[in-house]
């Protein structure tokens, strides 16, 4: 299933990249008091009730003014809505109702998505009592919010994941084992042509010019036995000023076929080292719970592998247990490495792991390196089982989980997955009290 988008839209200045960055839990997009900062969408993922969704913070309306982007802004805008699943229509009680609000609600509601009035900044309560006049925006009732503080945003979203399609939970197998190969780098680093040499045919459009695949197609194909359904991505830039809509547009269903892979292939250009968007890229589909696999194309112009290598665990932590394939799509060279080996991480990602094996390989870590004893009190491990797949989740009692520190856990993290052959799979490893 698709992991759902809520679009945040409204007129400029009135906190909607603050509103932002207070769902995502960091602070991706710019914030400033001068209006018109934000002239291009900020994507990213919340996780709330249990259920993950892609926020998208758009630029602001402000309709008949004199600014050059607007035009641009206001189809960009209307291009979010179209493809989200939930709007939130973001206000600022300090300035009140405001024709651009008017607009901005006509829009909305001519959307005939579920929506949600947030009034911003509201920090105390005699401005709470200034809420009441947004009524007159017709989308019922007002949700007073502080994106600053926090206040009143865990109510709103109580109600955003409950009008949201599916679900939730755990991830659906793929019918009759068909496994999801989402492909997915820059632009113009040759995924069309990659996904033609796994083909065996010309099946999406390759044309030397960055950009040429404008939405995500789907092709399926046997490897084996097994049936693959490749997902040609269009390329993901880095945001840039003059961002165009149609673009846009892809990037925002590039991500979403990522939501619905079992294994990523994220491409990089061998041609040059790792940039900071490749990395962006990883982390997300690893964030998500992709199984992944590196795959540096345009091995023919020769390249240091080791120094590649290298380049990549430096900047990016989990690297070092991700599979990294070199290959060529012009001469084949290579190719034959990339299905056997995202069959294998999309195995991995749906393992059921014994509860005896788990337990076995827990103990050879712990009497490896005994846990902590802070102020004299170790910490005893007890046993673990398996409670999720797709990817992989162990649960793990201990006496008093508080008390491991980090770099513990991910030494206990990295030994499992060492041991269980998890290369390619974000393993998850979770702790729970237990006093016998």
């Amino acid at each position: 299933m698709t992991i759902p988008t809520v679009a945040v839209v409204g007129r400029v200045n009135v906190g909607k990249s603050a509103f932002f960055n207070r769902l995502v839990g960091r602070r991706n997009a710019i914030v400033d008091d001068a209006p018109g900062v934000t002239r291009d969408r900020n994507m990213d993922t919340c996780v709330w009730g249990g259920r993950t969704f892609f926020v998208v913070d758009t630029g602001g309306l402000a309709p008949g003014t004199e600014d050059p982007m607007q035009d641009s802004i206001e189809r960009q805008v209307r291009l979010a809505v179209e493809d989200a699943d939930a709007v939130v229509l973001v206000t600022d009680v300090t300035q009140g109702v405001h024709p651009f609000d008017q607009t901005a609600a006509g829009l909305v509601r001519r959307s005939g998505l579920p929506f949600f009035l947030a009034v911003n900044k509201v920090d105390n309560q005699r401005r709470e009592e200034l809420v009441v006049d947004f009524y007159r925006l017709g989308l019922g009732d007002p949700w007073p919010v502080s994106s600053l503080h926090g206040r009143g945003v865990g109510d709103l979203l109580d109600a955003v994941v409950q009008s949201l399609p599916g679900e939730g939970g755990e991830e659906p197998a793929g019918a009759g084992g068909e496994l999801n190969l989402a492909v997915v780098g820059r632009p113009n680093v040759g995924k069309s042509s990659i996904v033609n040499r796994l083909c065996g045919s010309e099946r999406c459009l390759v044309t030397p010019e960055a950009g040429t695949t404008r939405d995500s197609t789907d092709t399926v194909l046997e490897h084996d036995g097994r049936r693959v359904r490749l997902v040609d991505t269009a390329g993901l830039r880095r945001r840039s000023r003059r961002m165009e809509d149609v673009e846009y547009y892809s990037t925002v269903r590039a991500w979403r076929s990522v939501s619905v892979a079992d294994v990523v292939l994220v491409v990089l250009d061998g041609a040059e080292y790792p940039t900071q968007q490749d990395l962006r890229i990883a982390g997300k589909a690893w964030e998500l719970g992709k199984g992944l696999v590196f795959g540096v194309n345009k091995v023919d112009l020769g390249l240091d592998r080791d120094l590649w290598r290298d380049a990549v665990r430096q900047r990016f932590a989990p690297a070092r247990w991700i599979p990294v394939i070199f290959h060529s799509a012009l001469t084949g060279k290579g190719m034959d490495l990339v299905m056997p080996t995202v069959l294998r991480v999309g195995d991995r990602r749906e393992a059921d792991i014994r509860t005896s094996t788990v337990n076995e390989r827990l103990r050879e870590a712990v009497e490896r390196v005994q846990p902590p004893a802070p102020r004299g009190r170790p910490v005893r491990f007890f046993y673990a089982t398996q409670v999720g797949s797709r990817p992989p989740k162990l649960l793990v009692f201990v006496n008093r989980p508080g008390d491991i520190p980090e770099n513990y856990r991910r030494y206990v993290e990295n030994s499992l997955r060492e041991v269980l052959e998890m290369d390619g799979v974000p393993l998850k490893v979770l702790y729970r009290a237990r006093r016998h």
